[in-house]
């Protein structure tokens, strides 16, 4: 292993010797280059598969639209483009026009108002011929999803405007024809494009808002419904022959009202006075009505009556305020303080049946949550309440919770399991559903580790994986709680199948139970270690078909290769091979009428660019450059290597290099780490600000090596379990490369890793220098802390989750003790740079401090950095750019002998702060 490593080493070297002789001589990445290096995003094709359009946008400043024609090569480009759309038709793309970035700066400056700011404007090109159209002041636009040729666009009102609402038009692109319609306040327009419906502000005397429903096809317009009131939750239905929306005022309870095609005005339909509405209930306006996509129902929201504000004459100073923390209650306080907006404006599920007219509410304060498929296949809704089990909850990983089967003719209710434990991960899909045709309930079962499906027309649940000789439970969980499943890739249409994931493979499995399940991918994933996953490349259909031929992401979990695969489903066996290249490859998107596909794909070298080709991976062309300017900076590349860790694992991880290295010189080295990483290997980094790590990109441009190894874990020690693996690991790599500096060596990492780099050093003086970012650094006191952002106590983490104790602090003090840095804060020799902010709503920053104030009060040299009113990560620019330059000055000063900042030495007393 050891000769095959330094084989690869020797060529690795004469090649950046050879690229360094045939190209201009290249510059080190520094801290300016920042704003300049680019994104992409919001890629999208066409309908009829012709046309691509992505953003290509500078972490700071303006970017640009572009738009290209597949067919004859032509290419737009728009500056500060954003948001863009194309028509079902594919005939024009409209998008938002951003004002300049130095514009609305100098706004800020100006303290301009809000209407006098400068403000967006709308583009809109026609295809093929390119031709432009520009609309100044647009605050946004539709286009239906129907094959519509128009566009649906409303103004940001005038500065010198003293009326409400601006005005709204409906333009044909192609033709140029055009109406208008002033003072709009709101609108909605269907999805197939036939009705549009908006409100008009009549301000001539007293405010009168007229509800107008315009045809689109007929052109002919008529007033619906005037009233004094306030409108909101305007909502058209997908046909265009319906509208709803709500009514409100500072004395009434809201209303909602219906409109149908052929009605001369809309009727009032639910209020607080409807049958089957609660007592001392309202229609809530914090809901937004919705339609299903049939029409024949309307889904609304209820709540109760608010209560009447108490007169109040006291001053501010002559009133207690007080939170009251009791040991019953569901919530504790901080989440409770966290929630108050959101419950404030909490809305319970209620459905109104239009063909009948009858109200009927499905959630309640005792069964809160209600989930409907607006597509409404079924009879059935499922229903979920936490209420029994908040406390618990609080305590443990997971979420218990009652499950409902809830009737939508009549309300009514029954609970089909009891104290379920969802999925901590929600989107492996572990919580129980309903199939997509309404036939039955699935759900997994952490206790047992199998999938259930129980049908809605019958009574006892079916265990549909005992069967299955593989797990279906993450095989890679080290936590002191249940493992959750790996989810499903979808249904067969009319549920006649499901298809659900272990490690590798998908099975096709029987919801009745009837039929033994099959590896639908024969099992050929385990065999040769490559995960395969469903690409779905319809998200607008809820099935697979029965005969479909469906994509497949593939991924070689040891060589870190991806690609894709196809299988048909109705033929079990070996997937086809598409592509399968040592790359990173992203999911790619399908035109919806044609067989054309865009994607992209990565290196630590290579930029994610994108790239169009047919949907079987073939005439592949790349029609995107984000950022050229790579070229003329030292970059670097990555392998992956193996080792055997102190606990006799057998570890893989990433070892990065500079590009152009010497062989006759020694290299400083960074050991970057989370949990497990490798997978990362084709991971792009640009250069980037940190937000609280190491920018990888930008160590190795500027001569270092950068080492991440993956840590499993032991549960009681995540302490020994970081030492285990990234002390071992560090000295695998000091044997494996001989370019690595072993007297200069650095160690950086985040919150978890943070903590982990916390309690190392304590342990091992192999470290010349360590940067730790929200560091845990007393088990005991962090246990009864406050996850602030979210108000839930931390208990949870320590005792079932990430932090892996296993255990109470009564049960397993030692754990504790042995497994908190600050309690051997006295061994560390290591110099320590901290970050740990203020607003850290994830680990509270007195973490930081109390290993701070015991490695200070032990003459240990330390520094903390408290970016004030900043998060768990850094969010604002001149923050990132800050911790940039400090991380490197520390690691340079440490790692390269460079002089130390006056920073490291002097500090950077109150007084002289932001100077």
């Amino acid at each position: 292993m050891r000769i095959q490593k330094h084989a690869l080493f020797t060529l690795f070297y004469l090649f950046s010797s050879l690229t360094g002789l045939l190209w201009a001589e290249k510059a080190p990445l520094h801290h300016d280059v920042y704003e300049s290096w680019n994104t992409l995003s919001r890629q999208q094709l066409s309908d009829d598969g012709r046309y691509v359009s992505w953003e290509i946008n500078p972490q700071q400043g303006d970017g640009w639209l572009f738009i290209k024609d597949l067919e004859d090569g032509r290419k737009d480009s728009i500056p500060r483009g954003r948001n863009a759309q194309f028509a079902s038709t594919s005939n024009f793309i409209a998008f938002f026009i951003e004002p300049e970035a130095e514009a609305v700066r100098q706004g800020k400056i100006d303290e301009l108002s809000r209407l006098e700011m400068p403000q967006r404007n709308m583009g809109v090109i026609t295809l093929p011929d390119f031709s432009h159209q520009r609309v100044d002041r647009v605050q946004s636009f539709v286009i239906p999803e129907g094959q519509t040729e128009t566009i649906f666009y409303h103004n940001i009102r005038l500065p010198e405007d003293t009326l409400e609402g601006s005005n709204l038009h409906m333009l044909n692109p192609a033709t140029s024809e055009i109406f208008s319609w002033e003072r709009v306040t709101d609108y909605s327009v269907s999805a197939n494009g036939h009705l549009l419906a908006f409100v008009h502000a009549d301000q001539d005397s007293e405010t009168v808002y007229r509800i107008q429903a315009f045809n689109t096809i007929t052109q002919e317009s008529s007033t619906i419904y005037e009233t004094h009131d306030e409108i909101k939750g305007f909502q058209t239905d997908h046909l265009g022959m319906q509208l709803a929306f709500l009514t409100s005022n500072d004395e009434d309870p809201a209303a909602l009202y219906l409109w149908q095609e052929g009605q001369d005005n809309a009727g009032l339909i639910v209020d607080w006075h409807t049958a089957g509405m609660y007592d001392d209930w309202v229609v809530s306006i914090h809901a937004q009505p919705e339609f299903s996509e049939e029409g024949k129902h309307l889904f609304f929201g209820t709540a109760p009556k608010p209560l009447p504000a108490t007169p109040d004459t006291l001053l501010p100073e002559e009133k207690h305020s007080v939170d009251v923390w009791h040991y019953r209650d569901p919530l504790i306080q901080p989440m409770q303080l966290v929630r108050l907006s959101d419950e404030q404006k909490r809305s319970y599920q209620a459905i109104y049946h239009i063909d009948d007219g009858r109200m009927i509410q499905l959630a309640d304060d005792e069964m809160p949550e209600v989930v409907i498929d607006k597509k409404l296949t079924g009879r059935f809704a499922m229903g979920y309440s936490l209420l029994p089990y908040l406390i618990r909850n609080s305590f443990e990983s997971g979420d218990f919770r009652d499950v409902y089967l809830v009737d939508i003719q009549d309300g009514s209710r029954t609970m089909i399991l009891e104290k379920h434990r969802g999925s901590v991960h929600r989107s492996r899909s572990g919580d129980a559903r309903l199939s997509p045709g309404g036939n039955y309930l699935l759900y997994y079962e952490q206790s047992d580790r199998n999938w259930y499906s129980r049908p809605l027309t019958g009574n006892e649940p079916v265990n549909l994986t005992s069967s299955i000789p593989v797990p279906l439970n993450d095989e890679l969980h080290d936590a002191p709680s249940e493992p959750d499943s790996y989810g499903i890739a979808g249904w067969v249409e009319n549920d006649l199948y499901v298809l659900i994931y272990d490690r590798y493979d998908i099975w096709k499995v029987d919801p009745t139970g009837e039929e033994d399940p099959v590896s639908l991918t024969n099992g050929y994933g385990r065999e040769n270690h490559i995960r395969f996953r469903y690409v779905n490349l319809n998200p607008d259909e809820p099935f697979i078909g029965r005969r479909e031929q469906i994509m497949l992401s593939a991924f070689d979990i040891y060589s870190k290769k991806s690609g894709f695969y196809q299988i048909r489903i109705h033929r079990p066996g070996n997937p086809d091979l598409l592509v399968m290249d040592d790359v990173r490859f992203f999911n790619p998107d399908k035109a919806k009428s044609a067989d054309v596909i865009a994607w992209r794909k990565s290196t630590f070298k290579t930029f994610p660019d994108l790239w169009v080709s047919d949907a079987d991976f073939s005439k592949e062309k790349q029609v995107s450059t984000a950022n050229p300017q790579q070229d003329q900076f030292l970059w670097g590349d990555v392998q992956l290597v193996d080792w055997v860790s102190f606990a006799n694992d057998s570890l893989q991880g990433l070892i990065y290099f500079p590009e152009e290295m010497d062989p006759d010189k020694k290299y400083p080295i960074i050991v970057y780490f989370y949990e497990r990483l490798s997978d990362r290997k084709h991971i792009h980094y640009i250069p980037s600000p940190s937000r609280s790590t190491v920018n990888i990109s930008y160590a190795v441009s500027n001569g270092y090596i950068v080492f991440v190894p993956d840590i499993p874990y032991i549960i009681g020690y995540p302490g020994q379990s970081a030492y285990n693996a990234v002390v071992s690991g560090t000295k695998a790599m000091l044997n494996q490369f001989d370019a690595i500096d072993r007297d200069n060596i650095g160690i950086q990492g985040q919150s978890w890793a943070g903590y982990q780099i916390a309690w190392l050093i304590t342990r091992t003086d192999m470290f010349k220098t360590a940067m730790a970012g929200a560091p845990v650094s007393n088990m005991i006191s962090a246990y009864g802390g406050i996850r602030w952002s979210t108000g839930m106590s931390r208990i949870y983490q320590y005792e079932e989750t990430q932090s892996r104790i296993g255990g109470t602090i009564w049960d397993q003090t030692l754990r504790y003790i042995e497994n908190s840095p600050v309690f051997f804060a006295d061994k560390v020799n290591t110099p320590l740079l901290m970050m740990h902010n203020d607003a850290d709503g994830a680990v509270p920053w007195y973490q930081g401090i109390e290993y701070f104030m015991a490695l200070r009060r032990l003459n240990k040299p330390v520094w903390m950095l408290n970016y004030n009113d900043e998060a768990h990560n850094l969010t604002r620019w001149p923050n990132r750019v800050d911790l940039s330059h400090r991380m490197f000055d520390f690691f340079d000063h440490y790692l390269k002998d460079t002089p130390a900042p006056v920073w490291m030495i002097d500090g950077i007393p109150a007084i002289k702060k932001n100077m």
